[in-house]
């Protein structure tokens, strides 16, 4: 997921700055001392150098959504995990190469919320916003440091860290409710009315995966009627126990009754 982070950096300065392609390269190569001595062209290097977790954005909540068979799929939410470029630039003249570095940092401070047109890769799948910022000076690389490990010469740098969500939990699929009974009765005495949740699905005949929305569900000689949604699903709440005769009218198509005994394992209908 990292190189689409990279890939999306590569967008936002071609775009921002803007960097044209025979003018610069941009490269997320380590910038060792072999590294650029072989270069031959101005170019910008966004090295990753640092990886950790965002703690102060840690979500615990579940997020719950319902896949197309109406079941329930809950996924915790992806970790925030800040990526820290060391940003440099190569030039064969000073002038150049602080002309670049200008630029670059403006474009660094006018960033924020990265816009959803330059995201790249899995970085579109994610309702979480992609963030940049230049951290405060206690906070940024040390580049004295880096650069003495890397094995290359002092070189002006600037730090743009990125905050970025990482998918590490798989979601787990959970069967779809369908009957919840509450039994009631006066208080110290046996219960004797049985109240029931129902919760269904209206779907094409011979095809469950395909719902049927809007279709109106009625149950006769009550006051129980329903409609389902875009996934087909339907529900009554407190419907008493019993054998019902229910009325199916998808919109457009023709009216179906249904026998259905309450409770029952299954409420799903086709039409």
């Amino acid at each position: 997921m990292f190189q689409d982070v990279d890939e999306t950096l590569r967008a936002v300065l071609t775009a921002d700055v803007p960097i044209r392609k025979n003018e610069v390269d941009i490269a997320f190569e380590r910038p060792t001392r072999d590294w650029s001595s072989r270069l031959s062209r101005p170019t910008l290097n966004l090295f990753l150098a640092d990886i950790r977790e965002r703690v102060d954005l840690k979500d615990e909540v579940d997020i719950i959504t319902r896949d197309e068979t109406g079941k329930a799929v809950r996924q915790r939410p992806p970790k925030r995990v800040d990526l820290a470029y060391l940003v440099s630039a190569w030039t064969t003249e000073p002038d150049d190469e602080h002309r670049i570095l200008a630029r670059v940092l403006a474009s660094m401070y006018r960033q924020s919320i990265i816009s959803p047109d330059l995201l790249r890769g899995e970085l579109t799948n994610f309702r979480q916003p992609i963030m940049a910022r230049v951290p405060e000076p206690d906070q940024a690389l040390k580049g004295q440091d880096l650069w003495g490990a890397l094995g290359n010469d002092l070189h002006a740098s600037l730090t743009w860290t990125w905050t970025v969500p990482l998918d590490v939990f798989k979601p787990s699929v959970g069967p779809l409710v369908r009957t919840a009974e509450i039994r009631v009765g006066p208080t110290g005495q046996p219960t004797d009315v049985a109240l029931v949740y129902v919760g269904g699905r209206v779907h094409a005949k011979g095809d469950r995966t395909a719902p049927v929305a809007g279709a109106r569900v009625r149950v006769l000689g009550t006051a129980f009627e329903a409609v389902s949604d875009a996934a087909g699903q339907f529900s009554f709440r407190n419907l008493p126990a019993g054998s019902y005769q229910w009325r199916v009218e998808p919109s457009g198509g023709k009216a179906r009754d249904h026998k259905v005994v309450v409770p029952a394992a299954d409420y799903d209908i086709e039409v």
